[in-house]
């Protein structure tokens, strides 16, 4: 009879915390939901007047000046609400325009090949490149990427960079195995 009443007392309390968190707005997610990437839309031929480096602050705006920022035109432009998804023609237009390419892979596979001129920062362990990261100037273009798209890495590392206060990040999806299948510049230490 006392294994009834523990078990009992056991399943009372389970469900009640089930059905708390399940009312509760900072409750834990019992499912994980799946991360849906936002894709950017702009065209190559849109994409001509990006601009790599965007510190200036449009002082003239009377929108709040941390959202929009000036490219070399002196035209607006927003930061992400979250980092942006893209393919390999955007990926290399952006490359050639001198943007700052980052594998997330670890330093064996970066050693092995990697987008040339692309820095290493390795989503796991990427705290111990927090002074890397910080010389980074948070106004740039930043572009992510990993093995290919079967590795997540670089939305994880996407995500990282944006918390940290990047403002315009994308994710190569095609990653490393893309690139290198296109006969795009490489190296390998």
């Amino acid at each position: 009879m006392n294994i009834l009443k523990i078990f009992s007392i056991i399943f009372i309390s389970f469900l009640l915390a089930v059905v708390y968190n399940h009312f509760n707005p900072d409750g834990l997610k019992i499912i994980r939901e799946e991360r849906v990437l936002n894709w950017d839309d702009v065209s190559l031929s849109e994409s001509d007047n990006l601009n790599t480096s965007i510190d200036e602050i449009n002082l003239n705006s009377s929108k709040p000046s941390d959202s929009l920022l000036i490219d070399k035109n002196y035209e607006p432009i927003k930061s992400f609400q979250a980092p942006k998804a893209i393919k390999l023609d955007f990926a290399y237009k952006l490359y050639l325009d001198g943007v700052k390419f980052i594998d997330a892979r670890s330093a064996d596979e970066f050693s092995e090949g990697h987008i040339k001129g692309a820095v290493n920062i390795p989503f796991y362990g990427s705290e111990n490149y927090l002074n890397v990261i910080n010389s980074f100037n948070k106004n740039e273009i930043v572009v992510t990427y990993c093995s290919g798209a079967d590795c997540d890495i670089s939305i994880l590392s996407a995500d990282e960079l944006f918390e940290m206060g990047f403002k315009r990040v994308y994710i190569f999806i095609g990653g490393f195995e893309e690139w290198t299948n296109n006969n795009y510049p490489i190296n390998k230490n």
